[in-house]
Formats: C-alpha cells, structure tokens, sequence
C-alpha cells in the first residue's frame, strides 16, 4: 500500500491568448461576426473562457457586458456573438482560463458597425437632351454623399430605384469624365461628372430617355440604392 500521492502543481496561465472580430475587419455591416481564438497552448482540454462587451445579451445568455456577469464556457477556436445594436465602434473582451483555472491575462479586439446605407444627392445638372454633335453633346452634373465612401460609379439603369450591381457602367472612351473612381472621398464633397452622347449610345443604344444614377459605397462596403 502506498503512503504517497503524485500531484501536478500548475500555476501557469494560459499562454498567448488571441482574439480576433470577423478576421480583423474593421468595419462589419451585421451585428453578427465570428470571434477566432486561439492560444499559445497545446493541450487545451479542460479549458474555458469569458466573452464580454458591446454585446446582445439575448442572443447568447453566457457573454453579457460585463466580465463579472458573463459566465466561463467551454474553450472553442470559433465563436459567434451579436453585437449591440447602433453604429459605432464595438469593443469584446476575452479571458482564458485552463483545467485547474489559472486565468489569462484580459484581452480584446474591436470593430466598427456600419449599418447606414449611404444617400447620394445629384445636383448642377447642365441639360435635360444632348446629342452626338459637339457644343450639344455633353451632359455635367455633380453628386455628394452623406458619409465618407470610397468607391463610385455612374451608370445607366432601368429604373430609378435600380441597385449597384445592375446597368451598364458608362465608359469615357469619347471623353466622358468621373464615370466611377475609388479612393477617400469625404461626405458632402462634390465630384463632378461628363457624361458625353458618344459614351451614353455605348451603354445604352437607341434614343430615348435615360436614366443617369450614381452609385457610392461607404468605407463598410455598402452601396447606395
């Protein structure tokens, strides 16, 4: 019969532990994202951990806004929450902690919830009929957004309420000007456009009315309507 006992002391915490928000985006246009994991640990049976912050409480009753009212869940390398509602920065905070609960330092990661679909005013325009002749083909107009965007085009669509993805682009290959761009663009900055009968005809053959729309996307990936 033994008169001994074998006992493991451990008190090191978990070690390197990482979160990452929708793989470091910076902006998301859902309140759902996926949180990635990790930890510097090989062996992570036993293992739990703590989400808090800028949550919905409703959607997962373990992760609440606060570390003291969240409750400690089985570890996992993926997991997805529901951020707050309203727009704005988001913030979510994580501890570790392993299978005799030497807890890791406190960590976080954060990102931004556009949910705001850009508005585009258009404005100056010159005419209301060009042509192909010069001195009566050119149409000018200038546009704004509401929000900072960093992507537009101009194209031709069918209807007035037509989304980004359809019409037809209008080229600048008889000189019209402005017809998509991207980079940063500040809100309320005017970009003026030319839109020549030539390239018009391009993308949209035969006479007629047409319908001229601007479209903007916003530093999230959303795009005008």
């Amino acid at each position: 019969m033994a008169n001994y006992v074998n006992i493991t002391l451990d008190t090191t915490q978990p070690s390197n532990p990482s979160l990452l928000i929708n793989n470091n985006d910076i902006y998301t246009t859902n309140q759902l994202v996926n949180l990635a994991i990790g930890t510097g640990d090989g062996n992570t049976i036993g293992y739990q951990m703590k989400i808090w912050g800028s949550v919905d409480t409703a959607y997962d009753t373990n992760i609440k806004t606060t570390e003291g009212t969240s409750t400690w869940i089985t570890y996992a390398t993926s997991k997805q929450i529901k951020l707050s509602t309203g727009d704005g920065s988001k913030t979510v905070y994580m501890k570790l902690r392993d299978d005799v609960w030497n807890e890791s330092a406190q960590i976080s990661d954060s990102i931004t919830l556009n949910t705001v679909v850009p508005v585009v005013t258009v404005g100056g325009q010159n005419v209301t009929k060009i042509s192909k002749v010069t001195g009566k083909n050119e149409l000018t107009f200038s546009f704004t957004s509401d929000v900072t965007f960093t992507e537009y085009k101009v194209k031709v669509v069918t209807i007035t309420s037509a989304s980004h993805d359809t019409g037809t682009l209008i080229a600048t290959t008889n000189g019209s000007s402005n017809m998509a761009g991207s980079g940063t663009f500040a809100s309320g900055t005017p970009v003026s456009c030319v839109v020549k009968g030539s390239d018009l005809e391009v993308a949209s053959a035969s006479d007629g009315d047409k319908i001229v729309k601007v479209f903007v996307k916003n530093e999230a990936g959303l795009w005008s309507v």
